[in-house]
């Protein structure tokens, strides 16, 4: 009984933070819509831009991770039709050491600006318009790397008439 006792407190040692719910505490990244609302005109392509925040020693992989096995980060853009998402750019990655990793990761952060281009199609109505979006991201320091979560966002696009 006793020695159940000690391996237990030796497992309780090691384990990460917790926070009140029971989970391991992980670091968020604040997603900041650079300019959350956009004028556009139909017919016309805009360009929208997510400013990516996370604690100054955390970093995510790359939209391209060197190792297929790591997580990338990924921004899901949920454009309403008839909208049409041209293009999702993201900046060019450093590379990083790991502890424990031979090869060096391609990464981003701690701050870092995601471009999304949209076409907005001619016969688009005059109005407003939600584009909403989801950015898929594993956090890692120099040791360790998190369990992935998924953050939210979204533009407003304000269509103007012709």
């Amino acid at each position: 009984m006793r020695v159940a006792s000690i391996t237990l407190a030796i497992v309780i040692g090691l384990a990460p933070p917790l926070s009140s719910s029971g989970q391991a505490q992980r670091p968020r990244a604040q997603l900041t819509p650079l300019k959350a609302s956009v004028n556009a005109r139909p017919g016309e392509a805009v360009t929208v831009s997510l400013k990516v925040q996370l604690p100054p020693d955390i970093h995510v992989q790359a939209n391209k991770p060197k190792d297929p096995s790591l997580i990338p980060t990924v921004l899901m853009v949920d454009a309403p039709p008839p909208l049409i998402v041209d293009e999702v750019s993201y900046p060019a990655s450093t590379e990083f050491s790991q502890v424990g990793r031979a090869e060096k990761l391609a990464v981003l952060g701690p701050e870092f600006t995601i471009d999304v281009r949209l076409s907005i199609p001619a016969s688009v109505a005059a109005g407003t318009l939600k584009v909403p979006a989801r950015l898929r991201y594993q956090a890692c320091n120099d040791k360790v790397c998190f369990p992935p979560t998924t953050g939210l966002t979204e533009w407003t696009l304000e269509v103007r008439s012709r």
